[in-house]
């Protein structure tokens, strides 16, 4: 799919304004807080997410704006045609071709990939990074998945609550273990197709890499209802002690290394960022391999913690792929742009090139 104009209105600090966006390649380029983030933003919720991390939805109406609102316009072409309208407030409105809709629904028909610079600590980074990437990718292909994974938080914290005070321990792992046999299948099939992504894009890897999804807390029994309840088992003493659970999908994680090493032990700083780089470009294979859509590409100040070489590099894939993409970046970063150039400044956008 790809985004062929945009409107909005009392949004951020954004001006009010239509935009005709390139089909391929767009590159935002703007100082701090000219307003190059919003931009991505608003294309984050007109393909159905939310706010950026550290964002809410209240605060993304221009302040004073009427009724406290800030409505968003969009149209999407491609594998099918559609428009899709935001009105944030309190909370977020979807609406497809006029009509209400779910955000499941628009992420299926618009699935948008969105990478900050934390992101590229998908290497050495902390598990939460690997885990949300893996979330991200299976909330995209599968519609049932966010619900899923709220319906396991929710329980996840009954289950803390249940540890701490010895009561309902077993209740909630009764109800605990098919939503995380659910949600271990789902990221195990994820990182499959990643698996196969990378090697569509062996090219931006300095090397032999290699990625494999481990359960938490598992036994690796290859049944993941009998093997929830066997860790669970084996892990039963401890968690009490400890009073937080220690099986789950909250303690997943995706190795990735060199044969048996991690890659953080291998590759340089450089070199990680490459991996980073072709994980991000894997996760959009993937998502094409699975919906039958191209992804559109949102990248907010990703090229600012890439040397030279991985900004070269990250071009190249990007024009190999032929997908849409939304890249915001500092004035110095990614000089020889092969697409359209866009300024922003002081919630004004212009094209330049």
């Amino acid at each position: 799919m790809r985004c062929s104009w945009t409107q909005t209105f009392e949004y951020r600090n954004l001006q009010p304004q239509r935009l005709e966006w390139a089909l391929g390649l767009n590159l935002l380029r703007g100082a701090n807080g000219a307003g190059k983030t919003n931009v991505l933003e608003g294309l984050r919720l007109l393909s159905g997410w939310g706010p950026f991390r550290g964002r809410s939805a209240p605060d993304i109406p221009r302040w004073g704006s009427p009724g406290g609102k800030s409505v968003l316009k969009g149209a999407f072409e491609g594998e099918e045609s559609l428009q899709v309208g935001v009105l944030v407030g309190r909370r977020v409105d979807l609406r497809k071709d006029g009509r209400p809709v779910g955000a499941s629904t628009v992420r299926s028909k618009v699935p948008a990939l969105c990478f900050t610079p934390e992101d590229l600590a998908l290497v050495e980074g902390a598990p939460a990074i690997r885990r949300r990437f893996l979330d991200c990718l299976c909330a995209l292909m599968l519609p049932l998945y966010a619900l899923r994974l709220l319906e396991f938080r929710r329980v996840l914290r009954q289950r803390t609550a249940a540890l701490r005070t010895n009561r309902g321990v077993s209740a909630t792992a009764r109800v605990m273990a098919p939503l995380a046999s659910w949600i271990w299948a789902s990221r195990a099939a994820a990182a499959d197709l990643l698996k196969a992504g990378l090697g569509e894009v062996e090219s931006l890897l300095p090397g032999k890499v290699e990625i494999a999804f481990s359960r938490g807390g598992s036994l690796g029994l290859e049944d993941g209802l009998e093997d929830f309840w066997a860790s669970l088992a084996r892990h039963a003493e401890s968690e009490h002690r400890a009073g937080i659970p220690l099986v789950g999908p909250h303690r997943d994680d995706l190795f990735v290394g060199n044969g048996e090493k991690p890659a953080v032990e291998v590759y340089s700083r450089g070199h990680r960022r490459r991996v980073a780089v072709a994980l991000m470009m894997a996760a959009g294979w993937a998502v094409q391999r699975k919906l039958r859509r191209e992804p559109i590409l949102l990248l907010d100040e990703v090229a600012a913690e890439l040397d030279d070489g991985g900004r070269a590099v990250l071009v190249e894939a990007l024009v190999q792929r032929r997908w849409q993409v939304f890249a915001a970046t500092a004035e110095s970063a990614f000089d020889g742009w092969p697409g359209a150039t866009w300024v922003v400044s002081g919630g004004e956008v212009r094209r330049t090139a």
